[in-house]
């Protein structure tokens, strides 16, 4: 079984009863706000920089923002996982940098050894004995200094040329990469102490739009188009869990397949009822599942839930519902067949 996502056709909302319209925007900014509080307590928590409460988090979110159980589990629900992708997130962030550290520690052994050897083949040098390293691309060959590269070979005809333009040039090259090198690996193992220690936050609406507001010309000459775009990509989605033993999968959705009719309760206790909502892809789903919900005898036992999605896009709505599907049986998986 795997969870599936179906997609409603626009809802334009000058289609829509303006009431309905207001009454949606308030429950999809209040219950935003519900789950950015719940996100927010639990890192503050986890900070220090706040005590556990007493009181539950669903009781808090049902008084603060007048939620009922529905809502307010939702919202809950909805923190807590944004919560364990971030801790999931972490950990991925941290094997990264400890395989970036250990990438750099092995290209600072590797000019270490590099400076090593041409720093030897100077010193012979100053000793007017010039030696080489039988493994360095380095080598003597008669009264001629032959760099050998892969696809290409320099020739110095006298010591003096040799040593100046390209012993010189090569151990000020090291050393100076040497001191990149050191420098990136501080700067990573910094990054992890953080990323061990430190409690990352959420910028709900996303950073960049955050710093648009100062930085994009667009935003800086027109505020109010910023903080619409800023609404809207913090308050545009709203995701209601679904119940296993609810009449139609969910207690705050109902969808009626026999009129493509869906109603449900708003925060301020409005009853919405949106016509003609229509999944082109996957009606057969959407109506089986909410059938063989209601036609169940024992829904606690064998019922499933069915997750409610709404997404405001500006002029129009859209319509999202979770179900399971059963996995498709001999789905050839391989890519190298094509």
């Amino acid at each position: 079984m795997g969870m599936k996502a179906i997609f409603s056709h626009r809802l334009y909302k000058h289609k829509i009863d303006p009431d309905f319209v207001m009454s949606m925007t308030h429950t999809l900014r209040v219950f935003n706000q519900a789950k950015h509080f719940r996100y927010q307590a639990d890192v503050r928590e986890l900070r220090g920089s706040k005590a556990k409460s007493s009181v539950s988090i669903h009781q808090r979110l049902k008084q603060r923002y007048g939620l009922n159980d529905y809502y307010a589990n939702s919202a809950v629900q909805e923190g807590r996982a944004l919560l364990s992708a971030q801790k999931e997130l972490k950990n991925v962030y941290m094997h990264n940098k400890k395989e970036q550290i250990s990438a750099v520690k092995r290209k600072i052994k590797a000019t270490k050894a590099r400076l090593t050897t041409l720093q030897k083949i100077k010193g012979s040098f100053v000793k007017g004995t010039p030696m080489f390293n039988k493994t360095s691309r380095e080598q003597q060959k008669g009264a001629f200094f032959v760099v050998t590269y892969k696809h290409s070979t320099r020739l110095f005809y006298c010591a003096y040329d040799f040593e100046h333009q390209h012993l010189d040039v090569e151990i000020k090259h090291l050393k100076s990469r040497l001191g990149q090198l050191n420098f990136k690996k501080d700067r990573y193992e910094e990054q992890q102490t953080q990323l061990t220690n430190k409690v990352t936050g959420v910028c709900f609406g996303s950073k960049k739009l955050a710093r648009g507001r100062l930085t994009q010309k667009s935003y800086h000459a027109h505020p109010e188009r910023w903080q619409k775009d800023w609404a809207a990509a913090r308050y545009g989605k709203m995701t209601i869990s679904g119940r296993k033993d609810a009449k139609s999968g969910n207690f705050v959705f109902h969808y009626h397949p026999e009129t493509h009719t869906l109603t449900f309760k708003a925060i301020d206790q409005c009853v919405i009822r949106l016509a003609d909502v229509v999944f082109p892809y996957g009606q057969d789903h959407v109506n089986r599942a909410i059938q063989t919900q209601m036609n169940l005898k024992d829904k606690k036992k064998y019922g499933k839930p069915i997750a409610w999605s709404l997404e405001d896009h500006g002029d129009y709505y859209i319509v999202k519902c979770l179900i399971d599907v059963p996995a498709t049986p001999y789905l050839n998986t391989s890519t190298s067949t094509g």
